[in-house]
């Protein structure tokens, strides 16, 4: 692992230690009026996952929406970005949308609950196109608790592999992380010692990555072409120099889940499809 090419982050006012730690209240909006999947974004976020966007033609990967989910989720709440961490997202699709185009959007805080682990959130979004219908909905859910508790999360029990089968196979590096990690500005993405003061071996992916990967599955199977929906949940880390297996379930001919297992043999997440 190569220390010697972490990018540094600049201090922004997320970023800087001290950021004020807020409750958040259920029916709180959101501040994001606007959302687009670009195309500069979109090639060097899937080249991160070395992803071929050739499939997509003139269409947005609708998981590089998850970034906005929690920069607004972020943002509204004044958190300090290293103790928000990602538990849960869900992509709907109605219509699908391209690069470069602008969406409005709606969104607010849904749901929360104090947990042992510290303060769950869940929030709605609505993405809206030029005519107002909306043409894709996501739910984003999240924890503030400190790095640690990724050390202690728990783990999927039994064999994360079994009744799915192997549809590719993905390589992490700190380029790759920190390429499609940079909008969010987290140290637990970027600075190994931080990592390592947290009990982690190594500075921790972005969950998305897997969604992406997830999307990327299940286009090649010929699904999550059109109108879909895919619920992932993360249930451990990881990590930015792991090695990732992507493996899918099908049902009725028709993929219907897909896991993405680690190295180490952890599942980083599970996804359904619909």
């Amino acid at each position: 692992m190569s220390i010697a090419r972490v990018r540094p982050l600049a201090a922004t006012p997320d970023t800087r230690r001290g950021a004020a730690d807020l409750p958040t209240v259920a029916g709180t909006s959101l501040g994001i009026a606007e959302a687009s999947v670009s195309k500069t974004r979109q090639r060097r976020m899937l080249a991160a996952c070395d992803v071929d966007p050739g499939p997509l033609g003139a269409n947005a990967d609708a998981s590089l929406l998850g970034i906005d989910c929690v920069l607004a989720v972020r943002k509204s709440k004044i958190r300090a970005p290293d103790k928000l961490l990602h538990l849960e997202q869900r992509i709907q699709v109605h219509t699908p949308f391209a690069v470069d185009e602008k969406l409005g959007v709606r969104a607010k805080v849904e749901h929360v609950e104090q947990t042992p682990g510290g303060e769950k959130a869940r929030a709605g979004f609505d993405f809206l196109g030029r005519d107002g219908a909306v043409v894709a909905t996501a739910t984003a859910t999240t924890l503030v608790a400190e790095p640690s508790w990724l050390r202690d999360a728990p783990g999927f029990q039994g064999d994360p592999r079994a009744g799915h089968r192997l549809v590719g196979r993905k390589l992490l590096t700190s380029a790759k992380v920190q390429a499609y990690s940079e909008e969010a500005g987290n140290r637990l993405r970027f600075d190994p010692a931080y990592a390592v003061r947290n009990g982690l071996r190594a500075p921790v992916a972005n969950a998305l990555m897997t969604v992406t990967w997830a999307l990327d599955a299940c286009r090649a199977a010929g699904a999550a072409t059109g109108a879909f929906t895919l619920t992932a949940r993360f249930p451990s880390p990881l990590f930015w120099d792991d090695g990732v297996d992507v493996l899918v379930r099908e049902d009725g001919g028709k993929v219907a889940a897909v896991r993405c297992v680690s190295s180490a043999g952890a599942l980083v997440c599970e996804a359904e499809v619909g």
